[in-house]
């Protein structure tokens, strides 16, 4: 095998490792899928809400923002609990804060979709297009309907049989 065949093999299987980590945060973590949920959820309503190209950007960021922060503290519990078995007080700070930094980049979050959808006038007529309308009104039913499954129970989806 050469050497451009074997930086190709590497870079694959760099995504795979990064792909397995992420999985292993939906499997394994609520608020993970409390997070891609949410995201969801507020990606659709953006869509039928319109936002600029900027403000598409400014979404989209934070949303990532939150995910990252959510990875960050999966990764640092897991690492701390392999070391750390048993109840340390230094392990319980740096549990607390990771947990601490996803809690700031999620209450970010709010506060960046709160600029972005308080717009009275504009808000109650995506809500009212919302309601009105039969297959928004069903979509978004069922959209939210699976977060809330996927949020509390998607835990049963990746059981091994």
């Amino acid at each position: 095998m050469n050497k451009l065949e074997q930086q190709r093999r590497a870079l694959l299987k760099s995504f795979l490792y990064a792909f397995r980590g992420i999985g292993y945060c939906v499997k394994n973590e609520r608020n993970m899928r409390i997070h891609i949920s949410a995201a969801v959820c507020v990606a659709a309503f953006s869509f039928v809400y319109g936002l600029s190209p900027i403000e598409y950007g400014m979404l989209f960021f934070v949303m990532g923002f939150v995910i990252v922060a959510e990875m960050f503290n999966t990764g640092i519990e897991v690492v701390i609990n392999l070391e750390m078995p048993s109840y340390h007080n230094l392990a319980k700070i740096g549990k607390d804060v990771a947990a601490g930094a996803v809690f700031v980049a999620a209450v970010t979050a709010v506060f960046v979709g709160l600029s972005l959808f308080l717009r009275f006038p504009k808000l109650l007529d995506t809500l009212w297009a919302i309601v009105t309308t039969p297959l928004l009104l069903a979509a978004f039913a069922l959209l939210i309907g699976a977060g809330v499954l996927f949020s509390f129970w998607g835990n049963l989806l990746f059981r091994q049989k």
